[in-house]
């Protein structure tokens, strides 16, 4: 059996300025490295999100992963080598299969900015050609690609570099029960959020390939190892320490004397539900019945209240208020109308709710039967 991931997998992307996402990004990536290590991946392929800190970070992690990182297009800039080991090679009885990691080239790097000029993504097009050439004289019987890229990526890819039998997709957050085909490529997608595991036989018969592709959908019937289960109540304690911590706050100087300063707050005010009753009472009434009103309560019965990827969209103002546990608890009034300072005593309005505002949270990953004006119904309410 190999074991292969497409990516998506070590980091998330900053969505909130939060002070401790780094570390919490740290905490994640590193269980997840110990994890794949404890189950013996064979291969692992970054994608975009895995780069929210930048390459050299995920350079570091790789040196913690006792498998290889793949990715053939992914360059230094002076050198034009690539950054990662380009291909595997896993020999079964009877045939060699060389896998091949991609990314697309339209994916930003995270990161600080000098190393914009370190890095840069080649055409994966062009790049495969050549591996795949090597992989070929290296006598390879089965290419597989895992490619973090989009699904039409996929398929130009398949369609202009020919000998890639396997195309396993990342970036893709769906899955799909069968394999696309694609001149003469099977595309894999396995979906996202780890909910699948796609599993793929296959034999050679002379010149022929034949393989059978299944969904393998990861529910509790799969028990817990349980040096993971230890890990992660570990993680799940540094995580609510993190959250919990305070940034340390800049030493503030005394203004001159002979000097009054005015100091106008800059960071956006995010009141609790009790503050909006007195005025919309019909309004929070009708919130109160909806999944909003229960969407933290809905993170501690999975006993994931303490995950910064979960808490960003299931409380009100994370990395503005540093405690969600508290009276941000939920989908409140504020996290879709936005802050409240100087309303309603300044007559300020709030800001209007539009369907870019609700897909920030139910996006693909999230959300991936998502529908705006479906799930509008379920939380609207009266002006």
């Amino acid at each position: 059996m190999i074991l292969v991931d497409t990516g998506d997998l070590l980091y998330y992307r900053p969505p909130t300025g939060h002070p401790n996402e780094k570390k919490t990004g740290d905490l994640k990536a590193a269980l997840y490295t110990k994890t794949y290590n404890l189950m013996g991946y064979d291969a692992f392929t970054p994608g975009e999100l895995d780069f929210s800190f930048g390459v050299g970070e995920i350079v570091r992690m790789s040196k913690r992963a006792n498998f290889p990182f793949l990715l053939a297009n992914l360059m230094f800039t002076q050198s034009h080598k690539p950054v990662f080991k380009p291909y595997l090679i896993k020999e079964l009885p009877g045939v060699k299969i060389g896998f091949l990691g991609l990314i697309s080239k339209e994916v930003s790097l995270g990161g600080p900015p000098e190393e914009n000029k370190k890095y840069y993504l080649a055409d994966p097009i062009e790049v495969a050609k050549k591996f795949v050439a090597e992989l070929k004289k290296k006598k390879c019987r089965v290419i597989v690609v895992l490619g973090h890229m989009e699904l039409a990526g996929q398929e130009m890819l398949a369609k202009n570099v020919p000998g890639i039998q396997f195309i396993l997709s990342g970036h893709v957050p769906h899955h799909q029960p069968h394999p696309l085909d694609a001149n003469g490529s099977e595309i894999i997608m396995a979906g996202s959020r780890g909910e699948h595991l796609g599993q793929v036989d296959f034999f050679v018969e002379q010149k022929r390939i034949y393989s059978h592709f299944q969904l393998v959908t990861l529910s509790a019937e799969f028990a817990d190892h349980p040096q993971v289960q230890e890990w992660l109540v570990q993680y799940k304690a540094d995580l609510q320490k993190l959250i919990q911590t305070r940034p340390q706050a800049s030493p503030r100087r005394s203004p001159p004397a002979a000097r009054r300063e005015v100091v106008i707050p800059v960071t956006p005010l995010y009141m609790g539900e009790n503050h909006c009753i007195s005025c919309h009472p019909q309004q929070h009434q009708s919130w109160t019945g909806t999944a909003h009103a229960r969407a933290y309560q809905a993170l501690s019965q999975q006993n994931k209240s303490s995950d910064p990827t979960c808490l960003t969209c299931h409380t009100t103002g994370l990395g503005v208020v540093k405690n969600p546990n508290a009276f941000l608890a939920n989908v409140q009034c504020k996290a879709c109308h936005g802050p409240a300072e100087g309303h309603p005593e300044l007559r300020r309005s709030l800001s209007p709710v539009a369907e870019d505002q609700c897909r920030k949270c139910h996006n693909p990953g999230n959300s991936p039967n998502f529908k705006y004006p479906t799930y509008l119904q379920k939380v609207r309410h009266q002006k």
